[in-house]
């Protein structure tokens, strides 16, 4: 009995490896509710007005956890206007899968490649559990915190990457010294190991040492591209002048089990609704 258990445990991870590698995937994409004719840089771009404000918003791409898009502002008015990524947040909502007839039992949906679905439907064909919607709108992430701590961080990694190793010093003197005190003389086994034995703990040492180095090196020069293309590229905090325009990105946590977003952009004192829906495309 025991061996049928063991012969059968190796069968159901097969199975279930076969299941997966047979459940559908998905192209995720997000676009305006409703077509405006409008767009920048191939992308359409949703659009509301507030106050005589004009915000028009695209999607730009997903990170592994952040949605990202791109926000502009357009001030005609003769007063100044305060734009704040932070003050964004999103409301997700879902379309209901649809209810079973009485007796009829549910069905896994098989969706035809290219075919777009809910993420309810989506959910089922790959035998996945739905998880709740944001019980509360998800605001933006600020930029700013996060380029001050990027721009920390790289500047300890730096640090790091220069210091000097003075073990790594020491034990490359040790080595040279053996070295050193062994020209001309006729050494004892035990004396020709030791000296081996130093000789490599230096060697070993550096290479262990200089590759944490440049593994400090290239995490600094990582955070800092990161934290410049921060500066650069994302919607920052900033006194738009009348008559004056900005553009910049903005990032969202991701919530790849929505169907839809709704994206409330501040403008002055109120915000201004620019619906998106995201869709999911059976590769």
């Amino acid at each position: 009995m025991l061996s049928f258990y063991l012969l059968r445990l190796p069968l159901l991870a097969l199975a279930g490896l076969a299941t997966a590698a047979c459940a559908p995937t998905y192209q995720l994409g997000l676009k305006p509710a409703r077509p405006t004719g409008l767009y920048n840089e191939g992308r359409e771009q949703a659009l509301a007005v507030g106050d005589s404000v004009e915000v028009r918003l695209s999607f730009v791409c997903y990170e592994p956890t952040r949605v990202v898009f791109e926000a502009e502002y357009f001030n005609p008015t003769k007063r100044r206007l305060v734009v704040d990524p932070a003050a964004f947040q999103y409301q997700a909502s879902r379309v209901a899968p649809p209810e079973p007839s009485p007796g009829q039992k549910a069905r896994r949906p098989k969706p035809l490649p290219g075919a777009e679905v809910t993420a309810a439907e989506a959910a089922a064909s790959m035998a996945l559990p739905l998880p709740p919607l944001p019980p509360q709108a998800v605001a933006a992430f600020d930029p700013e915190p996060e380029i001050t701590a990027l721009r920390e961080k790289a500047d300890k990694e730096a640090a790091k990457a220069a210091r000097i190793d003075w073990l790594g010093l020491a034990l490359g003197a040790a080595s040279l010294a053996t070295d050193v005190a062994s020209i001309g003389k006729r050494e004892t086994s035990a004396q020709v190991q030791s000296r081996a034995a130093i000789h490599d703990a230096a060697v070993t040492y550096s290479a262990i040492s200089t590759a944490a180095k440049i593994g400090h090196a290239v995490a600094a020069e990582v955070m800092q591209q990161r934290a410049a293309n921060l500066q650069e590229y994302a919607l920052r905090k900033v006194t738009l002048e009348p008559g004056y325009e900005v553009r910049g990105y903005l990032y969202f946590p991701r919530y790849d089990a929505a169907d839809g977003l709704v994206v409330k952009a501040p403008v002055g004192s109120r915000a201004v609704p620019l619906e998106f829906v995201q869709v999911r495309r059976r590769r």
